[in-house]
């Protein structure tokens, strides 16, 4: 077909098949999704919510060895630390150069050579931030050399050499002058790494979309439910929280991720075990440095002697908080008891009447009696269930009423919360 010199032939489709043609791009292409490159297709997962007609792209593997497929997205907008790693490193950046740098020879050099010698456009090039990166495994390799771990194995392959250093004990120290005959052994030469440790914290594994997180499948599922929207894993967001336990170790999991969206969801969702653990749910939040939450428990938890309190609440709640709670548990049981010690109400219908007496024994089997099994959160409302029945005069029974009156007033005046 003739060609126009004024109109050329669109190159673009061909530029595709032609491989000498084609540019490559400057920055390579973000890789596929975590799910597609897994060993196996057929992975069972735990669970795999779908958010927006799409499965995720990040998969967790819990402590139980359950395996979860979530969404970094939402990952990113929910949670600080999933954020900052993949909002502030480029992970795919450093896998694709860490596959060409697989390709060259490695090299462990004891110091860094200057650059003076070398051309000024490749002194510019190296001060790109991806030649910094390119030059990171030299400087880990430079500081290893010279630790003293390094320097053991230095010695020990020196001297498989037949070449010890301590045989001449007149030999110079090696400095920054002089490179020594014996480099360090290689990567590969150096022992293996200790097996791993217990997962503490979230941490990549071969891939940086594949993490291994401290928690088990329960709790990470309950997480979950209450950073994705309502419906996709739980009909609502606290219904997987079950028990006080559980959600604590939410709190837990959501200050780790540092969400604030599941952290104050699972903080919220403990006040509903105040009226039946208050103990444990004043120890937890005093742990976890809920201060509001902590005086609100308080209220219920004074009722409950220390010597009946559970021992790994004491241990949680630690001996500050604790220390606070006895002191208001004490403080509260003295100040009721030196109330209902108080003597009746007098004025001068008692000084004549011969039925005061009388009103005055019901008062002080009644302030007795109460005394002997008060607890520490009462409010004295046990003084209104008394039997009046009998012949009292009308002016005593007045002054009982505000004996029981003032009793009232006093026990509403004494601290209710640390």
């Amino acid at each position: 077909m003739h060609e126009n010199p004024q109109h050329p032939s669109d190159k673009s489709l061909s530029n595709i098949f032609d491989p000498v043609r084609s540019r490559s791009p400057a920055i390579p292409s973000e890789p596929a999704p975590a799910y597609s490159a897994l060993p196996n297709c057929d992975t069972d997962f735990f669970l795999a919510p779908v958010l927006g007609g799409k499965v995720g792209d990040i998969e967790l593997v819990t402590v139980d060895d359950k395996r979860f497929l979530v969404h970094r997205k939402l990952l990113e907008q929910e949670t600080v630390f999933f954020h900052i790693y993949y909002g502030f490193v480029p992970i795919w950046r450093l896998n694709n150069v860490g596959s060409t740098q697989s390709t060259q020879p490695r090299v462990v050099p004891i110091e860094l050579p200057s650059n003076s010698h070398r051309p000024a456009q490749s002194r510019e090039r190296d001060a790109t931030p991806l030649s910094n990166i390119l030059c990171l495994p030299k400087l880990l390799a430079a500081h290893l050399s010279r630790s003293p771990g390094a320097a053991s194995l230095l010695t020990s392959h020196q001297r498989q050499n037949g070449d010890s250093p301590c045989d001449d004990l007149s030999a110079p120290l090696i400095t920054n002058e002089r490179i020594p005959d014996s480099p360090p052994p290689a990567f590969q030469d150096l022992p293996p790494l200790p097996p791993p440790k217990d997962v503490t914290a979230p941490t990549p594994t071969s891939s940086p979309y594949t993490w291994a997180v401290p928690e088990s499948s329960t709790v990470l599922t309950a997480f979950l439910s209450l950073i994705y929207p309502s419906g996709i894993i739980s009909a609502s967001p606290t219904s997987l929280l079950t028990s006080l336990e559980l959600t604590g170790r939410v709190v837990r999991a959501a200050l780790g991720y540092q969400s604030a969206k599941a952290l104050s969801t699972a903080r919220d969702h403990m006040v509903h075990w105040v009226d039946e653990s208050p103990v444990q749910v004043y120890s937890m939040a005093s742990f976890f440095k809920f201060g509001d939450l902590a005086r609100l428990a308080s209220i219920k938890a004074v009722s409950v002697p220390p010597s009946q309190w559970p021992e790994d609440a004491r241990v949680l709640m630690g001996r500050t908080s604790a220390s606070k709670l006895v002191a208001l548990h004490s403080t509260r049981l003295s100040r009721l008891k030196q109330i209902l010690n108080g003597p009746m109400e007098e004025d001068e219908h008692a000084h004549t009447c011969v039925r005061f007496p009388m009103a005055r024994d019901v008062w002080r089997r009644m302030a007795g009696e109460i005394s002997r099994k008060v607890c520490a959160d009462s409010d004295l409302i046990e003084l209104l269930d008394v039997d009046l029945r009998g012949g009292h005069c009308g002016e005593c029974l007045v002054l009982l009423g505000r004996s029981v009156q003032r009793c009232l007033y006093e026990a509403r005046e004494l601290p209710s919360m640390i």
